[in-house]
């Protein structure tokens, strides 16, 4: 997986070759004139507006990289302009903690309709205020480094930025070759980086709030990805300053995947492409992963459009046991996750039933693949998203998957979610009989007595659980395992989904669908719950996909083997759920 240091590194590259980083701030270390005085302060002091502060934007990523975090002073003020930054003294604060290097990023309040005690027009005050910065720092012993504004994600219908902030990144880049100082081109790289994510992933690194996604400002991990691309810029300027950061640190924080991992373990094979992850077994598929939704069939209407859910799963001889937007219920698409009755800032959002238009889950990123002797896995991060004005993406959730080859007649993967609401309001799940983690088989396996089936043609599933209940008496049960298995084609074949005893109130009630092949895993039929601010709430389930009928004592014995594995906790943890 590529990491953001590899991502920095190419595009500074890139940009290097391109002529776009100036050839003045290229030679800055060798000629910055030497210290009048020794520096008794920190090692680093940034100066800025609230994109560089530690609440709001790279300030405090940039603090995480160093190996010491007590080298650097951030002193940005949130509104603050290169104009109201010296008017309300901050800046002489900043010369007066006597740093070796003093990072200077200003803009976003120097533009037009911010008021006369901030504004300052780029072809000329603005210029000379950091010319001012940049002597007086000189004058003080200390090395000024100038960064351009961090760009507004204001997204074109392509996927690419609509830049802001031009004129006052180029008067920044102009200034730093007049006076040969070192230059961080920020604006670039943020743009760059920007369109290298998209605009649905780069939203992970955004504050969402009531009002909808902050395009200006960072959550922490968007400082945490904007300051790799400083901490790199820096590097390749000041080659010496490597020395002060965490390298291993630094490659961690990752970068959008390539869309182009093909993976063997054994006789496994993961393949990505720009739309799926498939999974086969010696050639034949097992699952996939859909990152794009397919194509709405006709009649359908496109509203039921969904990325972010595995199908087909395919048993081992070739038999496909689940389905997506099936006629009877469009919005059901293989295996799927959604909560229907929410309510977040007193908003009514059901995530389940795409028709209402309230919310939808989708997919976000790749996060990463993997294989070993034994098994392949991939990461992918989901959204469940308010989509009605303010949009707001609610939940982020994490998806990780492990396949493993069980045996001619089955294959086995492993489900563990984990859902994180990233606003600063609660997300109520409210007592709802439905809802969670679901599977939809196909259309075939419809009951006969379905109202949207034709009686002649139906190949009713069997569905049952752990204690032998048909869809009624089994309905709401709480069970370990639900089993669901039919006939398509003289081929039988079916899967099973295990509950695992650390999930939130396990045994979990299992909604049986009375006759449509469904089934969903629903903690909230047992009453409301919360995920509060900056909580999680955590789910794993195991899946058996199977040709054939399965024994419901081998059955048992595979939840039990699930339950005890090492390091799995074997009692319900439900700390962050209220």
């Amino acid at each position: 997986m590529p990491s953001i240091s590899s991502l920095c590194l190419r595009v500074i590259s890139m940009q290097l070759l391109a002529g776009l980083l100036l050839p003045g701030s290229c030679r800055a270390a060798a000629d910055e004139p030497e210290s009048t005085e020794v520096s008794a302060g920190p090692l680093f002091v940034l100066a800025g507006d609230s994109t560089v502060t530690d609440r709001a934007g790279w300030g405090a990523g940039f603090r995480e990289l160093l190996a010491d975090p007590q080298q650097v002073t951030n002193l940005a003020q949130s509104g603050r302009s290169s104009r109201s930054f010296r008017a309300e003294g901050w800046w002489q604060k900043c010369l007066e903690a006597k740093p070796k290097y003093l990072l200077i990023q200003f803009g976003h309040n120097d533009q037009p309709g911010k008021g006369p005690n901030r504004e300052s027009k780029p072809e000329s005050e603005f210029r000379d205020h950091l010319r001012g910065y940049v002597r007086e720092a000189r004058e003080a012993g200390i090395i000024p480094v100038l960064v351009t504004s961090l760009t507004r994600r204001r997204w074109n219908s392509d996927g690419t930025i609509a830049p802001s902030l031009t004129e006052y990144a180029e008067a920044t880049a102009a200034v730093a070759a007049e006076l040969n100082a070192p230059l961080i081109p920020l604006h670039r790289l943020s743009i760059a980086q920007c369109e290298a994510f998209g605009p649905t992933a780069f939203r992970k690194f955004e504050p969402m709030k009531a009002d909808g996604a902050d395009h200006t400002h960072l959550n922490p991990r968007g400082s945490r990805v904007v300051a790799a691309l400083v901490v790199t810029a820096m590097i390749s300027q000041l080659p010496d300053l490597a020395t002060v950061f965490d390298g291993a640190r630094l490659r961690d924080y990752s970068g959008p995947n390539s869309h182009s991992a093909d993976l063997t373990a054994g006789s496994l094979r993961l393949l990505e492409t720009e739309e799926t992850i498939d999974i086969s077994s010696n050639g034949m598929p097992l699952l996939t992963y859909r990152k794009v939704s397919p194509a709405v069939p006709e009649g359908i209407k496109p509203i039921y459009h969904r990325s972010g859910f595995l199908h087909p799963l395919t048993t081992p001889r070739g038999l496909q046991v689940t389905a997506a937007f099936p006629a009877d219920h469009p919005h059901q698409h293989g295996v799927f996750s959604a909560w229907t009755k929410t309510t977040w800032n007193d908003r009514q959002i059901d995530f389940w039933n795409l028709a209402g238009g309230t919310g939808r889950v989708l997919h976000q990123e790749v996060v990463s693949t993997s294989a070993d002797q034994e098994s392949i896995s991939f990461e992918v991060d989901l959204i469940h998203r308010a989509v009605q004005d303010p949009v707001v993406d609610v939940l982020n959730e994490r998806w990780s998957i492990r396949v493993s080859r069980g045996s001619e007649r089955h294959f086995c993967f492993d489900l563990s979610s984990v859902q994180f609401n990233q606003t600063d309001l609660p997300l109520v799940l409210e007592d709802y009989h439905y809802g969670g983690m679901a599977i939809r088989g196909p259309v075939q396996w419809l009951s006969a007595n379905d109202r949207d089936v034709d009686a002649t043609k139906a190949s009713p599933a069997l569905m049952t659980n752990e204690f032998g209940s048909d869809r009624k008496t089994g309905n709401h049960e709480h069970t370990r395992w639900v089993v669901m298995a039919g006939s398509s084609d003289g081929r039988t074949g079916g899967v099973a989904v295990l509950c695992h005893p650390s999930n939130f109130r396990a045994p979990q009630a299992a909604r049986l669908h009375p006759t449509k092949p469904y089934f969903v895993f629903s903690p909230c039929a047992d009453g409301q719950f919360q995920i509060g601010p900056g909580e999680t709430y955590r789910a794993r389930y195991r899946y058996l996909i199977f040709d054939g009928n399965m024994e419901q004592d081998w059955l048992q014995e595979q939840w039990e083997q699930y339950a005890s594995e090492a390091g799995v906790p074997a009692a319900p943890s439900i700390n962050v759920i209220r």
